[in-house]
């Protein structure tokens, strides 16, 4: 008899998993590159969002020889968003506002007895110029209720427009600030002396987490903001050019308390917080619609709200940097790492400062 031998051909087992583990090393190389392409693309589709936004303000300036601008408080006022919406193609939506009235009524700084009825609908609207795509959380926000006992729910905006430099004392919106935007301003391109390739009118921030938490917790402390209107900091005088923040333990020092190190001495302490940052982009109120460039971006230091007004940094899920808009509707992308003072110069609309930017 004939003995035939058969020769199996196959991996042994070792060599199997050589070649998972190959492959294993392969994805993990990879994937870097795979998430990066990915980011690249929503960074320069937050870019387009944003450019939308700066040719609106041009148009609407073309319109009306000046740049939309806030209203005589935070309470009344519609955002800059709302205003432009005719020149972003919502004509439709914007036909919906009369804007002889007002987002909500009473509370004074900020904090509304009731939301207007009649634009219950119009505050939950979302569309995709309103959102940067690398934050991904896509929440509604509980903003209060009207006469009639009505919960009224907000879609934010990751996109905000400056008020300036956010340096004493130009964080309170209730006097004319080195920024594009106040309360009752009425920029316009001749008010751009720096120039408008030197001015941002528009950066980013992260959406509010939308937490019940009172404390910040464990949450991304970017994404929450510290409430100091009646404990750590508060306002002590409504008058130009006279102390508007002071550290309750440092006897009165004024202006000169509002530094980083005051802020990060005295944060630890705090126990109220706000999760609804940009929770709004058809309300002007500061905290949902505006931001300064008194912190450079990303700081590792959290927004501050008092009164109505406050320390509202650009913030992004970019990596290293946030995109901002100038004044000429270009869009650049700022590294965290950008030097302090060109970064809040770049926020004066006339400062008279010799500015490079990057």
């Amino acid at each position: 008899m004939k003995i035939i031998n058969v020769s199996k051909n196959g991996f042994t087992l070792v060599e199997l998993l050589v070649v998972i583990a190959i492959i294993g090393v392969l994805i993990a190389l990879l994937l870097p590159a795979v998430q990066a392409a990915r980011e690249a693309a929503r960074r320069m589709s937050c870019s387009n969002n944003m450019r939308q936004w700066l040719i609106a303000a041009h148009n609407y300036h073309s319109a009306n020889e000046q740049f939309p601008g806030l209203a005589n408080s935070a309470t009344v006022t519609f955002s800059i968003h709302a205003n432009l919406l005719p020149y972003i193609e919502q004509e439709g939506l914007s036909s919906l506002i009369d804007f002889n009235s007002s987002p909500a009524t009473g509370g004074g700084r900020g904090t509304p007895t009731y939301i207007n009825e009649n634009f219950v609908e119009i505050f939950s609207f979302k569309a995709k110029v309103f959102k940067c795509p690398s934050d991904t959380l896509n929440v509604l926000y509980l903003i209060g209720s009207t006469s009639g006992g009505q919960d009224v729910y907000a879609s934010g905006t990751n996109y905000m427009f400056s008020t300036g430099s956010g340096i004493y004392p130009n964080f309170d919106l209730r006097y004319k600030t080195d920024g594009l935007c106040y309360y009752k301003s009425a920029t316009n391109i001749h008010s751009i002396t720096d120039g408008t390739s030197n001015t941002i009118i528009i950066s980013e921030t992260k959406l509010g987490d939308n937490s019940s938490s009172p404390a910040e917790g464990d949450s991304p402390i970017m994404r929450r903001v510290a409430n100091v209107g009646s404990s750590g900091y508060t306002p002590i005088s409504a008058e130009l050019n006279t102390p508007g923040i002071t550290n309750n333990n440092t006897n009165g020092a004024g202006a000169n308390a509002f530094t980083f190190t005051a802020i990060k001495n005295n944060i630890t302490g705090l126990t109220s917080w706000r999760s609804d940052r940009a929770a709004s982009w058809f309300w002007g109120y500061p905290l949902y619609s505006s931001y300064n460039n008194y912190y450079p971006p990303n700081h590792n230091l959290p927004d501050l709200l008092f009164h109505g007004v406050g320390i509202f940094g650009a913030r992004s899920f970019h990596v290293n940097g946030v995109n901002a808009g100038l004044a000429d509707a270009s869009v650049r992308f700022f590294s965290n790492s950008i030097d302090l003072d060109t970064w809040r110069a770049a926020a004066t609309i006339s400062g008279n400062e010799v500015t490079n930017l990057p």
